[in-house]
């Protein structure tokens, strides 16, 4: 029975990295970007990245605030038939894992 409490104890929360969804990391402020016109991009970085990238895309179920820098678990799916203008990946907000304030 000892036992069985210990299994049960270690297999708790899963590690961010279990979780289903890919970890996208957003900073505090955007950019001016063109795409099929002027706009303003979100700049973003994946997990093991760098640098920051401009992020073209929108994610579906995020309001995105100026000012912090997020954590986000989101799903990436393919669009089967994407606009010509459009991006061929649809981005859907799972969680927020972190918001945090960032001086200016």
């Amino acid at each position: 029975m000892l036992a069985l409490l210990f299994l049960l104890a270690a297999c708790g929360e899963p590690t961010p990295q279990d979780k289903p969804g890919q970890l996208l990391y957003v900073a505090p402020y955007g950019t001016a970007c063109i795409g099929v016109g002027a706009m303003e991009c979100l700049r973003v970085k994946e997990e093991g990245d760098a640098n920051w990238q401009l992020f073209y895309n929108h994610i579906e179920g995020f309001a995105y605030e100026e000012g912090f820098q997020y954590t986000l678990r989101v799903k990436v799916e393919e669009v089967a038939s994407p606009p010509a203008d459009g991006s061929s990946l649809r981005y859907t907000l799972l969680e927020v894992v972190e918001k945090k304030p960032v001086n200016p």
